[in-house]
C-alpha cells in the first residue's frame, strides 16, 4: 500500500514537469522564423546562418554564430557560420568604444579586445534589423554594418 501511494504521488508530481517539457519544444530556424523580404534581399544567406531560435517575451530571436577574422582600429570582420561551422557570410562592422561582444561561452568582451578566432554569438529579433549581444536587448547602438560578402567573394 505504501509503495502504491509513493508511486501515485511521484506520478502526480511528474505530470506538470512532463507537460512543461512538451510545451517548450525548440523552435526551428526553418519552420518558425520568417525573415522580411527586405532583410533577405540584403542578407540572402541568413537562413543558412541561423543556429537557434528562441522566444523572449513573445518575440522570436535568431542566434547567429560567428568567428572573428580581424580587428583593426574600430572595425571588426567576422565570418557568420552555419551549424556545421562552415562560413556563410563575411561582414565588416564599425564599432564605437563602448561596443561589447558575447562569446560562445557567454562572456562579454570589448569589441576592440576581440582576437582572431574568437567565437561569438549574435542575436537578431525576427521583426527588425539589428544585431544584438543577447536576446531581449532593446536597441543596438554600438555597431554599424560596413560591408557584407559570401565566402566565395573574398
Amino acid at each position: 500500500m505504501r509503495t502504491a501511494l509513493t508511486l501515485a504521488i511521484a506520478a502526480l508530481i511528474a505530470i506538470p514537469f512532463a507537460s512543461q517539457a512538451q510545451q517548450e519544444t525548440p523552435l526551428s530556424c526553418v519552420k518558425d522564423v520568417t525573415f522580411s523580404p527586405a532583410f533577405l534581399a540584403k542578407f540572402p544567406r541568413a537562413g543558412a546562418a541561423c543556429n537557434e531560435v528562441t522566444s523572449v517575451h513573445g518575440q522570436k530571436w535568431v542566434r547567429f554564430n560567428a568567428e572573428v577574422k580581424n580587428v583593426e582600429s574600430n572595425h571588426i570582420t567576422v565570418d557568420f557560420t552555419d551549424k556545421y561551422k562552415n562560413p556563410v557570410s563575411t561582414m565588416v562592422f564599425s564599432f564605437d568604444p563602448l561596443a561589447t561582444l558575447t562569446t560562445r561561452d557567454g562572456n562579454q568582451i570589448a569589441a576592440g579586445k576581440a582576437e582572431k578566432g574568437e567565437q561569438i554569438v549574435v542575436w537578431m529579433p525576427e521583426d527588425r534589423l539589428g544585431f544584438y549581444a543577447d536576446p531581449s536587448a532593446i536597441k543596438s547602438e554600438h555597431f554599424a554594418l560596413v560591408s557584407e560578402s559570401t565566402p566565395t567573394e573574398r
